[in-house]
């Protein structure tokens, strides 16, 4: 009885000491131990962003030749990596010490989860949500989203950027929500932006929040904190575009459409590019209304194959982000992160990939994910808590048994 009040603390994360959140990480990473030894199984050695991160080492914005890239850009008879470097740039130190066969990119992604997670209850306190919902909204992000998916699967460069890219939005969601020193989150919007390019719409949030402190009379919106914010994103920008400047001789040449495509990507691109408004309707389709399916073969197709590798909609795989449209905050602050949710949005639904490869999630709604969650822990409690808590339970089962499905019939 004496240990009952304790662990009701700790099932509740209430004012966590040092000593409970290392009690925490413990767990988490017990929980992935299958995660990180798998990383040497899918040969996660050969993750691009650790080959960059040793070409970066030695001077080079080239990658060494290999027939088993896929997705990446062979342009004048050397390969690139298409997607932004700050991942291999953080990667740079560790594949520095450790060298590119040591380097577990799974368990550094685990190590940003942690930051992740403390991130998100600083900014559940800061939105002064009720504590009893803290355990539940954690465990619907981490558990019952793409997030999860994207975590087991870091050995890959996709889902190691959108664990990089995630960490950097939380960081600058805490910032602007806290002690808002806008050089640092302009420095973070830049972080993200060199991870997962759409997040740059995070902005529009940024100047709402500015919009509505002014209202307030709060803070002032001084010119001052606007150059702050636009001046520091600006480095990181130019970095990016001289960076592709070095690679392509364009600075707005990211090298996407020099991509070398398989399959159904490859015949996307080929007849229509990059984006376009063909890829509309099965974006949406594919966002809102795709449900969780199961492939079958044989005969008489009683026989698993896989998981269907173009994802489930969010609203199927994850429930309860529906309470999102109840978050009761000021106006303001309301609309222009639904902005910012939408403007990301709109541009994944006109882009040629839904996020394939990809088990129950629309892995590309990670870039507005930690957004949406402030507006669903929000609306929290405008929807019935069994509700709410039932939905959040389905999403991680439907994980739970996708995972399982596609670990035992790839």
């Amino acid at each position: 009885m004496l240990m009952s009040p304790y662990l009701r603390k700790l099932s509740r994360l209430e004012a966590p000491t040092a000593l409970e959140w290392l009690i925490y990480f413990t767990a988490f990473l017990v929980l992935h131990i299958p995660g990180i030894i798998n990383f040497y199984s899918n040969d996660g050695v050969n993750n691009p962003y650790l080959l960059f991160a040793q070409s970066l080492l030695h001077g080079h914005l080239t990658l060494p030749e290999m027939s088993s890239y896929g997705d990446m850009i062979n342009y004048q008879g050397s390969y690139y990596l298409p997607y932004p470097p700050l991942p291999s740039i953080i990667l740079m130190p560790f594949v520095a010490i450790f060298g590119t066969g040591h380097v577990n990119t799974v368990l550094i992604a685990l190590i940003m989860t942690c930051i992740n997670f403390y991130l998100m209850h600083k900014i559940f306190l800061k939105l002064q949500i009720k504590q009893s919902y803290f355990p539940w909204l954690i465990m619907a992000f981490f558990l019952g989203t793409g997030y999860w998916y994207a975590l087991f699967t870091s050995h890959h460069v996709y889902s190691f950027a959108h664990i990089t890219s995630c960490m950097f939005q939380l960081l600058f969601l805490n910032e602007i929500l806290g002690k808002r020193r806008w050089l640092l989150i302009g420095a973070y919007l830049g972080c993200t932006f060199l991870t997962r390019q759409f997040t740059f719409f995070y902005i529009v949030f940024a100047f709402g929040y500015m919009w509505y402190l002014q209202q307030q009379k709060q803070e002032k919106t001084s010119i001052s904190n606007v150059l702050k914010l636009i001046g520091a994103f600006g480095i990181f920008a130019g970095f990016y575009l001289i960076y592709n400047y070095l690679r392509f001789h364009n600075p707005f040449d990211t090298g996407y459409s020099h991509i070398v495509f398989i399959g159904a990507l490859k015949e996307r691109v080929s007849q229509f590019g990059v984006f376009s408004p063909k890829y509309f309707l099965f974006n949406l389709y594919s966002f809102f209304i795709k449900g969780f399916n199961i492939e079958f073969q044989g005969n008489t197709l009683l026989h698993i194959k896989d998981m269907d590798l173009w994802g489930t909609s969010l609203l199927s795989a994850s429930p309860f982000f529906i309470a999102s449209l109840k978050a009761n905050w000021p106006k303001p602050l309301k609309i222009s992160a639904w902005i910012t949710v939408g403007l990301i949005l709109i541009g994944t639904l006109f882009y040629h990939n839904n996020g394939y490869h990809q088990v129950n999630t629309m892995r590309f709604s990670l870039d507005f994910l930690p957004l949406l969650l402030l507006l669903t822990a929000l609306g929290f409690k405008q929807i019935p808590a069994w509700l709410m808590k039932g939905m959040i339970v389905y999403a991680v089962l439907l994980n739970l048994i996708s995972f399982l499905i596609h670990s035992l019939y790839q």
